[in-house]
């Protein structure tokens, strides 16, 4: 069993053949490349969606209302 937990360990541990990491990102940049950025283009596509597909008001002379207009 302790070979197997080290097996384990050790796989973990070994970096990908070819693999060359970089600098790691800052806690502001991980909130803004995995938070911010989706959030943004959610709110982009939300915001063209509604004004192409939303009601349009017809420019129309204004129709009486029952409460200014009795018959």
């Amino acid at each position: 069993m302790i070979q197997l937990a080290q097996a384990v360990s050790n796989l973990r541990m070994a970096p990908e053949d070819g693999s060359m990491p970089g600098e790691s990102l800052s806690a502001a940049q991980t909130a803004l490349y995995f938070v911010g950025a989706p959030v943004g283009l959610f709110l982009l596509i939300s915001v063209i969606v509604y004004a192409l597909t939303g009601e349009r008001k017809e420019k129309t002379e204004p129709k009486d209302s029952v409460l200014t207009h009795i018959e």
